[in-house]
This record gives C-alpha cells, structure tokens and sequence, in this order.
C-alpha cells in the first residue's frame, strides 16, 4: 500500500480545508481534480471511491475517507509527529472533538 494520499478535489468544493491540512501534516500526496461541469463525480470511476459522488475524498493505505470534518481527524490522527490533535488517550481529546466538529 501507498503512502501518498490521494485527495479528490474541486476548488469550488469544501476541500480546500483538506488541502490546507494535507499540508500542515507535511504528507505526500496528489491532486485528481474532479469536473463538476463534466459531472466526473457521477462517473463509475469516481463512484468507485465515494458512491455519493460528493467531494472531497482521500484514499490513504487503502483506506477511502469522506467528509471534511473526517478527513482532517483521520489526517490529525494518521500523522501524530504534527502535532495537530492530542492522542486518543489524552483528556482533553473530548474537548477538541467537540469543537472540531461544531465548524
């Protein structure tokens, strides 16, 4: 499995958060732009990665993940040495999944 990250994205979608945080956490990864105007997120391909068709998504170690507020946790978590969220087992987790996802 690969370690790049690849992040499906349209500029005139919520990824922009995505790729603000692909960067923080330092990561390899590569842009598919997906046409919302050729209607590419409706496609079998793109359908093969999220089947409702919305933007953003990563594919990361084989693992597929939707949704922005997803997607920067999972990216939080993935990449501890960027120091962007506090371990699972640290108490004050709660707290910051709290306000993570009221945005």
């Amino acid at each position: 499995m690969s370690e790049e990250i690849v992040f499906y994205h349209n500029p005139m979608s919520r990824g922009r958060m995505v790729h603000w945080m692909l960067e923080e956490v330092g990561a390899p990864y590569r842009v598919e732009l997906v046409n919302f105007d050729k209607r590419e997120n409706k496609k079998p391909e793109f359908l093969a990665v999220n089947p409702m068709g919305k933007l953003p998504a990563i594919v990361h170690r084989g693992t597929v993940v939707t949704e922005c507020g997803a997607i920067i946790t999972y990216l939080a978590d993935a990449f501890p040495a960027a120091k962007l969220a506090p371990a699972v087992d640290d108490p004050v987790r709660g707290t910051y999944l709290r306000w993570m996802f009221f945005g």
